[in-house]
């Protein structure tokens, strides 16, 4: 069978040619993961696909049938999508519409049609004896076989379990999107099950911190009485079981408009928080919220957003609501996305944008100096070049957006879109509609509805291997500091200029190895 091996750090297209390579090799840190891509004919019928190693061997070998989805606009330039190519043509990959090889299906599930497109991931665990191990990757198809020679080095370098990790994470999760995607019933047993498995896919992913669903408020004659706490204590329960370290109380307020003042419960978007009324409402918000992690023992692993994205023109308002949830629910750390730096002891963790930190770096080392804990984000806006996880960028940005947080030092990572499945069919409209216009593809999720749970991405996979990377680069900073900011340089200089080239970044992976060995 005529076939071709790609890095798992650059895209691969449904239309890509041979590349000429035929054999697998790669590299990877114990605790770590390592992969490839398998571009091949169309399959004649169903392939029996697997891996056969020629050592002895805990190495943990994977293989899924890559399957395309369609990018129906570019990234604009400045925010959402456009289709007018000459504003993006500079930074995107491809000429929207276009097919790319981005959700990953088990090989056990029947291959989709077309080309023969494989991925091949192998994690090694912390205990693996570093070294060289082969193998090779077999395709039968009735008599025929076609066996891919594979060699894969264990580096010494050692990624520390989640539970010793120096970076946080958190990914929103889409509570009603959950149910819509996998036609289920709401809290059903079928989406409690369900939603385990996008837990350890969270897990699996790195994150420290899994969101809950706010309190539900209960009215009676258009009168507020109680908050429903059901689904986020059971989310809570469930995120624990399947190996959560955090757990976040969901969002509970906004602002109407972003140059706005005022703040608004969710539930009531008549009245102010400022107000007595709003006050007393959050009070008994806090009071049965309270109760809740008392009672499952959550206060030492619970952190607490309050309302997304504070403004310059909200930031005083926003520590009075602070200061109202510190009052119920002392020693619990706040954390929330924001747009400003005038937040002072209204929040513990800091997390801004990729741009907003940089645009006022300034202001967040100083925070930072004094023992602020700061965090940073993406999301749709800046669009253009700068890092993101959207599919028409290069496939390097989604993982050497890490390696910028490791750069500057910073301590977690945040992203609104795990599973927010907005759209009829984002199989073949990534790009998914948002108050008129179109997100950029793909970054409203980072996974795919399978039949009883999530299906994983290559940008899944390269946000996994960012934030190996990260623990990484944060050890090498304790041995060589000026060596380990010349390997990020390499690879990228800010969060608008990185490597487009996948061995780029590869190869300066192994630079890190190196370091890390010797």
């Amino acid at each position: 069978m005529n076939y071709s091996i790609f890095t798992d750090t650059d895209w691969l297209y449904p239309d890509s040619p041979h590349s000429g390579n035929r054999e697998i090799t790669f590299s990877l840190p114990r605790g770590g993961h390592g992969g490839a891509q398998v571009l091949g004919e169309v399959p004649l019928s169903s392939p029996q696909v697997s891996v056969k190693w020629h050592q002895e061997t805990d190495l943990e070998a994977s293989l899924f049938w890559l399957i395309p989805v369609g990018v129906n606009e570019n990234t604009d330039s400045a925010m959402m999508t456009t289709t007018d190519y000459q504003r993006c043509k500079d930074f995107v990959t491809r000429k929207a519409p276009f097919d790319v090889y981005d959700a990953l299906s088990p090989v056990s599930e029947d291959p989709p049609s077309g080309r023969l497109a494989l991925y091949l991931c192998v994690e090694a665990k912390g205990v693996t004896l570093p070294g060289t191990y082969s193998g090779e990757v077999s395709i039968r198809e009735g008599d025929r076989e076609t066996l891919i020679p594979l060699s894969c080095r264990v580096s010494k370098a050692l990624v520390p379990p989640l539970s010793s990790s120096r970076l946080g994470m958190l990914n929103f999760f889409d509570y009603d999107g959950l149910a819509n995607q996998h036609h289920t019933d709401k809290n059903s047993r079928q989406y409690w099950e369900i939603f385990g498995r996008y837990v350890k896919a969270q897990v699996d992913m790195r994150c420290t911190h899994i969101l809950l669903p706010p309190g539900e408020a209960v009215f009676e004659n258009g009168e507020l009485i109680d908050f429903d706490f059901s689904a986020a204590e059971k989310a809570g329960q469930i995120a624990k079981e399947n190996g959560a370290l955090w757990l976040c109380g969901g969002h509970i307020a906004h602002w109407h408009a972003w140059d706005e003042a005022e703040y608004y419960p969710n539930w009531s978007q008549s009245v102010g928080i400022t107000t007595t009324e709003g006050y007393l409402q959050l009070r008994r918000y806090f009071t049965k919220w309270r109760q809740v992690i008392l009672r499952n023992n959550w206060q030492d692993c619970m952190a607490q957003g309050l309302a997304d994205e504070p403004q310059t023109h909200n930031d005083a308002t926003y520590r009075i609501l602070a200061g109202i949830f510190r009052k119920f629910l002392p020693g619990i750390p706040i954390i929330d996305a924001v747009e400003t730096t005038q937040l002072g002891g209204g929040i513990d963790i800091w997390v801004p944008k990729q741009d907003t930190y940089e645009k006022w770096r300034n202001e967040y080392e100083t925070l930072k100096a004094a023992g602020e804990t700061m965090w940073f984000y993406t999301c749709a806006f800046p669009a253009g070049p700068i890092m993101n996880r959207s599919m028409d960028l290069p496939l390097t940005a989604s993982r050497a957006v890490l390696w910028m947080g490791a750069y500057y030092r910073l301590s977690g990572f945040l992203h609104w879109g795990f599973n927010y499945y907005i759209g009829s069919d984002i199989w073949k409209s990534a790009c998914c509609p948002h108050k008129g216009a179109l997100l950029p593809a793909g970054d409203a999720h980072i996974v795919y509805p399978g039949k009883d749970g999530p299906l994983r991405s290559m940008r899944y996979e390269a946000q996994r291997a960012g934030a190996q990377d990260y623990e990484l680069l944060m050890k090498a900073f304790e041995i060589s500091p000026e060596k380990t900011e010349q390997i990020i340089q390499s690879v990228c200089t800010d969060f608008r200029s990185y490597t487009r080239e996948g061995q780029v970044l590869l190869d300066a992976r192994d630079r890190l190895f190196a370091l890390l060995e010797n």
